[in-house]
């Protein structure tokens, strides 16, 4: 049976762990050669182990989004080890904010733009030579609720992902003419497995999960599978026509209003 992603090449940056990793192995199942690149090793080397024991076929790439060096290696490595990169997954991110935003530092706003937004458009420029050529290519940027909406206390997370968006339109237009998608999935709430450990750390985690699932009108979270899918619809040709485009999947957060 053919897979959505037969004969494609895709780099799934934070792919060792949550969205990212939900990510990995449904487009290895999809038939995808897949570039697990992500800071954590262990992890990243036992997502790996885990696609090739299906016999698919997967590398994993030691990999610090902040640094272009680092992204050129992983770019190359993958080349060498799988072909030519025809998708990219920009899923890794750094999570970080304060109530206040003239509280912030500014080694707190470098590194979190470093992560989320420049290390997002130097992922994009490593891969873009190999899809230009090609005359094809799908990228995917990881955006958020907050993409859109101002929460207070999530300064200055919000501000990179609002400039994902930005980023996001900007390749469609560019790049639009040589076939190359750019298309932006904004999550709601999702249950990873550092949400979960945070909420772990306090007084009542089952309280504080369901209050979380509670805000949708799902009356749930997602799991990071019900991130994987929308995903792979971004990846694959089944959505040969769209780009430059926010697909929102938040079990209905943004719909209602609520104080």
């Amino acid at each position: 049976m053919r897979g959505r992603l037969d004969s494609q090449v895709a780099i799934v940056t934070g792919g060792a762990d949550g969205i990212g990793r939900a990510i990995a192995e449904l487009f290895a199942r999809e038939g995808a050669k897949v570039c697990i690149a992500d800071v954590n090793r262990e992890l990243g080397e036992e997502v790996k182990a885990g696609i090739c024991d299906k016999s698919g076929d997967a590398i994993f790439v030691e990999t610090d989004i902040a640094e272009p060096a680092s992204i050129a290696q992983m770019v190359e490595q993958t080349v060498e080890n799988l072909g030519e990169p025809s998708v990219l997954v920009n899923n890794a991110g750094f999570i970080a904010f304060t109530d206040d935003p003239a509280e912030a530092t500014p080694e707190l706003w470098h590194k979190i733009f470093a992560v989320n937004l420049e290390g997002m458009w130097e992922c994009s420029r490593a891969v873009l030579p190999f899809m230009r050529k090609a005359g094809r290519g799908s990228i995917v940027n990881l955006g958020s609720v907050h993409s859109f909406q101002i929460v207070t206390g999530h300064f200055p997370y919000a501000v990179t992902k609002h400039g994902v968006i930005g980023l996001t339109r900007s390749l469609a237009v560019e790049y639009g003419p040589e076939n190359i998608r750019v298309n932006a999935l904004c999550p709601g709430m999702v249950e990873t497995p550092t949400a979960l450990r945070g909420w772990e750390e306090l007084d009542d985690p089952a309280g504080v999960r369901k209050w979380v699932g509670d805000l949708h009108p799902l009356k749930r979270s997602a799991s990071c599978e019900e991130m994987a899918y929308p995903a792979l619809f971004l990846a694959c040709e089944e959505s040969s026509f769209m780009t430059g485009q926010s697909l929102v999947v938040d079990g209905g957060r943004s719909a209602f209003y609520s104080d």
